[in-house]
């Protein structure tokens, strides 16, 4: 497949003067193409108690904010107790029918200090996105023999009377560093469906793994498929570095080849510690990513276009 350049347009999306839900932090995305706006975006925001929430806005071509859920934020953790108790996010939405979405989360729970425990929650609109409610109370049936640990973020793609794929992040291990923090290990795997509920996994579903020995975050895998193959996005993070866009391509969506992203950190500005999160979709005859930059949101949500070309190396 040809690679893609990239071309920054900026921060589109921030926690500034935002409604006090995502006063922090603000990003995160999921996004649709949408005929009342050109972008849907359904996006993770934190209040100024930490509190993590899942709502929605509308952008037009430019990437301008024209309209944001007054009913905001549409969901909150669940109850004490639940695998979502403690906050929620990174949306992944599909659509199913002209009227029905389903909405992929992250939902956590209290932990031993300094790890996390996640599962994957799954919440149902009926209305075209406008309000949600949950599947159930209970996470998604991910977590078995293969993965025992925890479901991080995932990515369903759906495609007309073909099985549902999905590419999720699994928890390998979590190891005692020296100084007496936690650091967590997790790749990417591969499952499949008939409903977007049930999963099966193949025996042996790793999709990408690490690339060395430095690196213990894949993450937040986004697919696109093309004519002639697969495109993944993902976070990439190693020892003693911050988040990083890293890329691969696969023939079959099962086995992949890493590549360059294309996308770097800025060398000054809102994005220049870190890039990740990327949230990627055609428009027209290019691409567009959505990213976050430093702080995982804490400045917001920017936007670049992408064109494939044979001469880019």
């Amino acid at each position: 497949m040809h690679p893609i350049i990239w071309e920054k347009k900026g921060l589109v999306i921030s926690p500034r003067r935002a409604p006090v839900w995502r006063a922090t932090h603000s990003g995160m995305v999921s996004v649709l193409p949408w005929e009342s706006a050109a972008y849907r975006v359904f996006l993770t925001g934190r209040d100024a108690h930490g509190r993590y929430q899942i709502g929605w806005l509308d952008l037009d071509q430019d990437f301008e904010v024209v309209h944001e859920n007054p009913e905001n934020p549409v969901l909150v953790a669940g109850r004490m107790g639940c695998f979502d108790s403690q906050g929620l996010c990174m949306p992944s939405v599909v659509r199913v029918t002209d009227s029905v979405l389903y909405m992929y989360y992250v939902g956590w729970a209290p932990a031993l200090p300094g790890t996390i425990a996640n599962n994957c929650g799954l919440a149902i609109s009926r209305d075209n996105g406008a309000t949600w409610e949950r599947w159930s109370e209970a996470p998604l049936p991910l977590r078995d023999a293969q993965d025992p640990i925890g479901i991080g973020t995932v990515f369903v793609l759906r495609e007309p009377d073909k099985v549902w794929q999905m590419w999720y992040t699994s928890y390998r291990n979590w190891e005692l560093l020296s100084d007496g923090t936690w650091r967590h290990f997790y790749h990417i795997k591969y499952a499949e469906s008939d409903d977007g509920i049930h999963w099966r996994k193949p025996p042996d579903n790793i999709a990408v793994d690490f690339v060395d020995e430095s690196e213990y975050a894949v993450a937040r895998p986004v697919v696109l498929r093309e004519p002639d193959g697969y495109r993944m996005w993902f976070c990439t993070r190693s020892a003693g570095s911050t988040y990083r866009i890293g890329y691969t391509e696969s023939a079959d969506g099962r086995q992949w080849t890493r590549a360059l992203s294309g996308i770097e950190p800025s060398l000054t500005g809102w994005d220049s510690e870190m890039i990740e999160y990327a949230y990627v979709l055609k428009h027209d005859d290019g691409y567009v990513m959505f990213y976050n930059g430093n702080g995982n949101g804490a400045t917001g949500t920017g936007v670049a276009r992408g064109f494939a070309t044979e001469d880019a190396e």
